[in-house]
C-alpha cells in the first residue's frame, strides 16, 4: 500500500486563508457602510456612532438570546466540579486523619520498652 500524506497542513492553511479573507470582507463591508452613511448624513462621526450602536445592539441581543444560557450552564458545571473537588479534599483529609490514628496505635503497640 502506498503511504498517503496527511492533508491536515493543507486544510489548516486553507482554513486560515478563508478566515482571513472573510474577516477582510467583513471589514470592507463595514467601512463601505460607514462611508455610505456618512455621505447620506454629511457626518463621518455620526455614521460611525450609528453603525457602532447597531452592532452593539446586535451583540447584546445575541448574548441575551443565545449565549446567556450557555454561559449559565458552563458556570453550573464549574460549580459542580469545585464541589466535587471540595468533597474529595474533605474525604482525603478524613482518611489521612484515620490513617494517622491507626499508625499511632500500631507504633504504640510495637514500641519496645527500654
Amino acid at each position: 500500500m502506498a503511504a498517503q500524506k496527511s492533508s491536515g497542513g493543507n486544510f489548516l492553511v486553507s482554513l486560515l486563508l478563508f478566515v482571513t479573507a472573510a474577516g477582510i470582507a467583513v471589514l470592507l463591508l463595514l467601512v463601505s457602510a460607514v462611508v455610505w452613511l456618512s455621505v447620506l448624513l454629511d457626518s463621518f462621526i455620526f455614521s460611525t456612532l450609528i453603525l457602532g450602536g447597531v452592532f452593539t445592539l446586535v451583540a447584546t441581543a445575541i448574548y441575551f438570546l443565545s449565549m446567556r444560557k450557555s454561559l449559565a450552564h458552563i458556570r453550573e458545571q464549574a460549580e459542580t466540579i469545585y464541589e466535587v473537588a471540595r468533597l474529595a479534599k474533605n474525604a482525603y483529609e478524613w482518611l489521612a486523619e484515620k490513617l494517622r490514628w491507626i499508625r499511632a496505635i500500631w507504633n504504640f503497640g510495637t514500641e519496645k520498652p527500654v
